[in-house]
């Protein structure tokens, strides 16, 4: 293996590490905020003085649908 081509796989290697890094921090942020929302609509459903409460509720949940994998 030349020098060349040993540094383009240095470079290789280290670009695939740092996309699988931000691939993982990425799915754990979802995860997060999908446990955030859950936890949010568990309040607003124990909470019987919010107008709207059943809407806000849906809204949460259609938003958390697009978090999931």
């Amino acid at each position: 293996m030349q020098n060349g081509d040993a540094y383009k796989r240095v470079q290789q290697l280290i670009s695939e590490s740092s996309l699988n890094t931000f691939r993982a921090g990425q799915h754990e942020e979802r995860h997060r905020v999908r446990q955030l929302i859950d936890i949010r609509i568990d309040q607003l459903r124990g909470t019987c003085e919010i107008r709207y409460r059943e809407q806000l509720c849906a809204e949460l949940l259609r938003f958390r649908q697009h978090l999931d994998p």
